[in-house]
């Protein structure tokens, strides 16, 4: 029987749902933010009259997308991990804190959803006063941001396994650990819970990309479940 070091005969692909899920992240909460001044920001509700359905359809409908990804990823690494660290309770954390985040992000974009059909330009637009939306903008501001702190803590727990039970690269356990470090330092010093959707989706397109190629170079034999498998 052969198969490569990603175990169960699951290809070296898989990674490539984490880069996918970066970029469309990127799209959906930071690519289509609205384009106010702090001025603007600060006017209360009058800011509502400043904005228009686009950019938020544009926004869930990434969004969503992104979580399909990240939901694909855990089970990737899932089932990477049940092969190579059966028994190693930082990889049983990743499959775990990725699932956090999806829905934590489904509700997130969701709220775009909700701006994007009751805005002006809308599905339903008209359907409440411009001004009764002002929370959800508020909840906007910082919720799709925040519900990527899940991602953050996968990264944490992948360091983990790279650098203290060497199953990952080096390169990887590194640049794991430094952006899953700097959300909690922001953390700590500021209160501030919502860095992670800043750096994220760029860790998991770096990671994603990088895992690709190396499960495409690697040449590790594997045992599952104490059959013997020989690498192809």
């Amino acid at each position: 029987m052969k198969t490569n070091d990603t175990g169960y005969n699951g290809g070296s692909l898989w990674p490539l749902w984490g880069a996918a899920a970066g970029l469309l992240g990127i799209v959906a909460h930071m690519i289509t933010m609205p384009d106010l001044t702090e001025a603007e920001r600060g006017t209360g509700v009058e800011v509502m009259s400043l904005l228009a359905s686009g950019n938020y359809h544009v926004g869930v409908v990434a969004g969503m997308l992104a979580v399909f990804c990240i939901l694909a990823l855990a089970a990737g690494w899932r089932r990477w991990l049940a092969v190579r660290a059966p028994e190693n309770l930082a990889s049983g954390i990743v499959p775990l804190a990725f699932t956090a985040s999806a829905g934590a992000l489904i509700l997130a974009y969701g709220v775009k959803g909700m701006l994007a059909i009751y805005l002006p330009g809308g599905l339903n637009q008209g359907a409440y006063p411009v001004e009764s939306l002002y929370p959800l903008f508020i909840l906007d501001d910082m919720s799709a941001f925040m519900g990527w702190y899940g991602v953050a803590m996968a990264a944490g727990a992948l360091a983990w396994v790279a650098l203290r039970e060497r199953q990952l690269p080096m390169w990887f356990g590194i640049i794991s650990g430094l952006f899953a470090l700097v959300p909690a330092v922001v953390l700590i010093l500021f209160a501030l819970p919502g860095f992670p959707g800043v750096i994220m989706p760029v860790w998991l397109v770096i990671t994603g990309i990088g895992m690709t190629l190396s499960l495409r170079r690697s040449s590790v034999p594997v045992a599952r479940r104490g059959v013997a498998v020989t690498a192809s």
